[in-house]
C-alpha cells in the first residue's frame, strides 16, 4: 500500500435513480483527494441510468462501469468490490451524496490512528421537505477499540450504514452483503467484531437522503420483521462480548416502535408477529432507565412487560396522543 496516495475504491450501486445520479457521481468525481477509483454498478437498472453510467466512464478515467442483472442492494455492492483494486473501500448509494472533502477526511483519521475503519458524521436529507438534520456519531476526532464499539453498535449509537464508513482493504473479507432486507446490520455485526479499532471523524460529510419510497419508511409489512430478527442476532453475539444488555434494551425499543405500527394498521397478516416483539419488549424491562426513547413510551413498554394486553396499551396511547393533539392545537 502506498502510504502517500493510497488508492480509495468508491462503489456506487445504481439502480432506478436517473434523477439523483448526475448529483451523487458529482460529488464523488470533485472530491479533494484525487486518487479515486469510481466504479458504477449497473444492477440492471431498467430506466436511463446504464446510459448515464456509460457517460460518466467516457468524462472521467477514473470512472468504471459493471453492467449485471438486477440482484440487489448487497450483491451490487460485492459486484464492485470483486473487481475493486484500492488500498481502502468506499461505498456511496446512488441517491446520496458527499461533502468534496469526505474521502480526505476519512482518510486521515485512518491513518493518524492506524485504524482499518473510519466513521464520519451524516446529514439527513429529508425528501419531504422537514428541515436536514445530523446524525452524530461523534463532536471530535477519537478512535475507539472493539469492546467500545461494539457497545455502541449494539446499544443502537453507532448505526450499521455502510456508506458513511472508510474501510481499509483487509477488511474487505467482512463487506460481503447478503440477499435480504437490512443487509447493513449482519456486515456491520461480523466486522466490528473483527476490527480491533475504529477512528471517528468529527465532521457531517455524508448526505443520506431519505425518499419516500425507501424500505425504512414504507408502509409496515411483514418482510420489515427482518430488522428485529436481526436485532435478535445481536444480542446473541453480543453475549460474548458480555454486552447482552445493550443490545436487549436496542432491541426492545425497535421492537416496540414495530409493535406500535402493526397495532396502527390492524392487519391480520402482521398477527403472527405480535407475540414476538411483545417477548422482545418484556426482556427489556430491567433496563427501561437506560433507554433511548421517550419517557412516556417507556411507561407503555413497562406495562408490556408487566403482561397488560398490547391492544389496552397502545389503546392508552392512542387516547393520550389524541388529548395531546387537542391540547396543541388550542394552543395555536
Amino acid at each position: 500500500m502506498s502510504q502517500a496516495q493510497p488508492l480509495i475504491s468508491v462503489i456506487v450501486p445504481v439502480y432506478k435513480v436517473e434523477e439523483y445520479l448526475d448529483q451523487c457521481v458529482e460529488s464523488i468525481a470533485g472530491q479533494t483527494y484525487r486518487n479515486l477509483e469510481i466504479i458504477l454498478v449497473d444492477d440492471g437498472s431498467p430506466d436511463k441510468c446504464p446510459g448515464l453510467c456509460d457517460d460518466w466512464a467516457a468524462k472521467d478515467s477514473r470512472i468504471k462501469v459493471v453492467h449485471k442483472v438486477n440482484g440487489g442492494l448487497g450483491d451490487a455492492r460485492n459486484a464492485g468490490l470483486a473487481v475493486s483494486k484500492g488500498d481502502y473501500i468506499g461505498f456511496i448509494d446512488s441517491d446520496d451524496w458527499c461533502e468534496p472533502d469526505m474521502f480526505q477526511e476519512l482518510l486521515n483519521v485512518c491513518q493518524e490512528y492506524d485504524a482499518p475503519v473510519s466513521v464520519c458524521n451524516v446529514f439527513i436529507e429529508w425528501e419531504c421537505g422537514w428541515p436536514t438534520e445530523q446524525t452524530v456519531f461523534a463532536t471530535e476526532n477519537r478512535c475507539q477499540n472493539r469492546v467500545e464499539v461494539l457497545r455502541q453498535f449494539f446499544r443502537g449509537k453507532l448505526t450499521a450504514w455502510a456508506c458513511n464508513k472508510l474501510y481499509r482493504r483487509d477488511m474487505a473479507p467482512y463487506l460481503q452483503y447478503p440477499k435480504q432486507s437490512y443487509e447493513d446490520i449482519p456486515v456491520a455485526r461480523g466486522l466490528f467484531a473483527q476490527t480491533p479499532k475504529v477512528a471517528f471523524c468529527s465532521k457531517s460529510l455524508y448526505h443520506y437522503r431519505q425518499r419516500q419510497g425507501s424500505i425504512v419508511h414504507s408502509k409496515v409489512n411483514p418482510a420489515q420483521y427482518k430488522y428485529i430478527e436481526e436485532l435478535q442476532k445481536n444480542v446473541e453475539m453480543a453475549k460474548a462480548f458480555g454486552l447482552e444488555n445493550e443490545a436487549v434494551a436496542s432491541m426492545a425499543v425497535s421492537s416496540f416502535n414495530f409493535l406500535e405500527k402493526i397495532c396502527a394498521k390492524q392487519s391480520e397478516e402482521l398477527q403472527p408477529l405480535i407475540q414476538p416483539l411483545v417477548d422482545n419488549i418484556r426482556r427489556g424491562k430491567p433496563f427501561l432507565k437506560t433507554l433511548s426513547t421517550r419517557k412516556l413510551d417507556k411507561g407503555f413498554m413497562w406495562l408490556l412487560g408487566s403482561n397488560v394486553p398490547h391492544c389496552v396499551v397502545f389503546g392508552m396511547r392512542r387516547i393520550l396522543q389524541w388529548f395531546y393533539w387537542k391540547l396543541n392545537l388550542k394552543k395555536s
